[in-house]
């Protein structure tokens, strides 16, 4: 099992960790404050005398009393860092502007989610958001605090909004360094997200800022987090060239190097030179060892015995892991300490010690499910599983495979519970800003009334002091009158219109799907009546992965403009989520809709959509019903008919994708207020045991079809995706 790697986000153990031990307090701000105010001959005398002001597994040294001297010296050590900061923050002087006291809470709070404390840096955060007012880079800085915590424990989505709201919220006399953060924890977030192009960018900001502060540790940083991004956009020989770069600046600053040579040592695995690989991995767990950073040298110990698992030899890799353990239970990583108990346990069951080895493999999973990460007890699982088999314990074996199939729908329902919570999350905020807009164009509306009634009072004015011109100037405001009335009128006709469109399909949007719902028929609950189709793009992740957002912007627009070209002008078609599309049409008999359905499967995956050179191959699942459904006919509402429709899309995409499942007869389905947590597998269950009769057709065939792919360190191969 694999660490993520250093320029990832990894989980970490939400529990409060003890702080080392400081100088009594009024020894460390006597120090401190002489040191701050000296001039440089006496600062070093002082520095020279001092006692320790930091103690962390045996290291001592005097603390420093800056920013960048604090995050140089400790950022490996992030408990150390902190008791560090707290005692700049006590010895800072009354005087000292809020700029010094934001940058040392920001770094504060930064040291504080490496470190996994969740109560700690909601203090911090609120203690930025209370210095300054909304706009002041302090609380810039509160929503980089918070949105970092949510980036590291799986909250992406969240995390991209805060940390766009933090950068909108950046006054322009903001620090270089609170820049250069924002700009890293954004381009790492967005890794994360898969959104490759935004993270490339985001990364060359920083190398710029990095850059403009000047300290070659950071320029260094900073390149070879952009090597890693590079890595992963497919471009390899800039990536390579950007981390050489890094290399080259690291090289007075030991844990600056550690970073660069482990993605040294991915850019020479990405290219098949394994013994070099090798020989990178181990100097940068040297480095980390000079820099005296134990959670760096546990990681890349980790991440080492686990490339000697994957070679076969076992002893290596129990050697290393057993190394690692120590480190990482020394920094309280979690993570870490998981993954090194699990890289050692599969180790000794690979020799033939099954009782040791799976005592250690409990011991990992223990650790994962005190913090909640469900989706880490299934990969481990699933490594057991194969590491069982391997060595011949094949019961064994077949119960923690058993296991982790159990355990991967799980994790699969509560990512899909997750997504839907943060799409609604985005649908609010969306809404939001419409209204805010709304609210702005009555205000305008309010200005032209104004207006309007001025130019009336006006004409009076003007009948009265010229009565000879009143005819004229009568005629003159009239019509400036009407045209402003014409004007307000086409406004409120374009602001209609694009409140119910979406912008990049042209489509209709839910907004304008619900007037029409309610133009249609009875109030929201009453029974819903016509044909439903959901559509839903296979593998739209993964276009965007592979090509970038732009060429996936180019299908949806292309796919929007085919199923539009299906349809009657009576029929529907609404862009109902990011890659699904809704057809309403009014109620078709069963073989009618059926044939809508198949036909739609052809226009969307009978030919290749051209982006560009590109001709991508891509597919859909369709789910659809007409209702009321036979043969009860039991009235439903419209949400309860999109929740059956949708259930058997998700069936569609069980049973293989580029198919439409439809349901044809359903006598007794199951009420909205005791459907199960899987209603696909619920319908599913349902048509087994011949309680339910659907309708299933098959997509078109394509000549070529997409490989898999998986991932280093063991993870299961990935679904077909759409081939260029």
């Amino acid at each position: 099992m694999r660490v993520g790697s250093l320029r990832g986000w990894g989980r970490r153990a939400g529990r409060a960790l003890a702080a080392p031990r400081v100088w009594p307090v009024a020894a460390a701000l006597a120090v401190l404050q002489a040191a701050a105010l000296a001039p440089a001959p006496a600062r070093a005398a002082l520095a020279a005398t001092a006692p320790p002001a930091v103690t962390s597994a045996g290291a001592a040294a005097v603390a420093p009393t800056t920013v960048a001297e604090i995050e140089r010296r400790w950022r490996g050590r992030p408990l150390a860092a902190v008791a560090a900061l707290d005692a700049a923050l006590a010895a800072l002087p009354a005087r000292a502007g809020a700029a010094a006291r934001t940058e040392l809470l920001t770094l504060r709070g930064m040291m504080l989610v490496v470190a996994g404390d969740a109560v700690a840096v909601e203090g911090v955060a609120r203690e930025l958001a209370a210095t300054g007012g909304a706009g002041a880079p302090a609380a810039a800085a509160a929503l980089l605090l918070r949105a970092a915590w949510q980036a590291q424990h799986g909250a992406l989505g969240r995390a991209d909004r805060l940390l766009a709201d933090a950068t909108a919220r950046l006054p322009a006399q903001a620090s270089p360094l609170l820049q250069l953060r924002l700009a890293i924890t954004h381009g790492r977030a967005l890794l994360s997200l898969g959104r490759l192009d935004d993270a490339v960018r985001q990364h060359q900001r920083a190398v710029n800022l990095a850059d403009a502060l000047g300290e070659d540790w950071r320029r260094a940083d900073a390149r070879s987090r952009l090597a890693y991004a590079l890595l992963l956009a497919q471009q390899h020989d800039t990536a390579w060239r950007v981390n050489q770069e890094a290399m080259r600046l690291a090289a007075g600053d030991a844990l600056a190097l550690s970073g660069a040579l482990t993605t040294q040592g991915m850019l020479l695995g990405a290219r098949g030179r394994r013994g070099e690989e090798l020989q990178v991995m181990q100097q940068a767990v040297e480095q980390a060892r000079r820099a005296d950073a134990p959670r760096d040298e546990a990681l890349t110990l980790a991440n080492l015995a686990d490339h000697y698992l994957k070679q076969g030899d076992w002893a290596t890799a129990l050697a290393l892991a057993r190394q690692a353990l120590p480190l990482a239970r020394e920094v309280r990583d979690a993570t870490i300490e998981s993954v090194a108990l699990t890289n050692a346990g599969l180790a000794l069951i690979s020799m033939g010690r099954r009782d040791e080895g799976l005592a250690l493999v409990q011991d990992s999973l223990v650790i994962e499910q005190r913090a909640g990460a469900l989706t880490n007890v299934s990969e481990i699982r699933r490594e057991l599983g194969l590491y069982l088999e391997k060595a011949g314990f094949l019961p064994e074996a077949w119960a923690a495979l058993s296991e982790h199939r159990r355990l991967a729908d799980e994790v699969f329902r509560q990512s899909h519970q997750q997504a839907v919570l943060e799409l609604q999350e985005a649908f609010d905020a969306e809404r939001r800003e419409r209204e805010l807009a709304l609210l702005q164009t009555e205000r305008a509306l309010k200005e032209q009334q104004l207006l309007a009634r001025d130019l009336q009072q006006g004409l009076w004015a003007v009948g009265v002091a010229a009565g000879g011109l009143l005819l004229a100037v009568v005629a003159v405001l009239l019509r400036r009158l009407g045209a402003s009335n014409r004007s307000l009128a086409s406004s409120n006709l374009a602001l209609e219109r694009a409140s119910e469109r979406d912008p990049l399909t042209g489509l209709a949007n839910r907004r304008h799907l619900l007037r029409h719902l309610a133009q249609q028929g009875p109030a929201a609950g009453a029974a819903f009546e016509g044909s439903l189709l959901v559509i839903d793009i296979d593998h739209f992740k993964r276009i965007n992965d592979e090509h970038g957002h732009a060429a996936g912007d180019a299908v949806l627009v292309e796919l929007a403009q085919r199923v539009a070209g299906v349809l009657r002008d009576e029929d529907l078609v609404v862009r109902w989520g990011g890659e699904e599309f809704l057809v309403l049409v009014p109620a078709l008999p069963a073989a009618a809709v059926e044939a809508l359905a198949q036909r739609l499967l052809e226009v969307v995956g009978g030919e290749p959509v051209a982006v560009g050179r590109l001709r991508l191959a891509v597919t859909a699942s369709i789910g659809f019903a007409t209702f009321p459904l036979p043969p009860a006919c039991q009235p439903v509402g419209w949400e309860r008919a999109v929740d059956l429709v949708d259930s058997a899309m998700y069936l569609a995409k069980a049973q293989g994708r580029n198919r439409a499942c439809g349901l044809r007869a359903w006598p007794q389905p199951p009420a909205a207020d005791a459907a199960p947590a899987q209603p696909a597998a619920a319908l599913e269950a349902a048509w087994r045991a011949g309680r339910a009769e659907l309708a299933q057709l098959r997509g078109p065939q394509h000549p070529t079809a997409a490989g898999r792919a998986g991932r280093a360190g063991g993870a299961e191969a990935a679904e077909p995706v759409a081939a260029a």
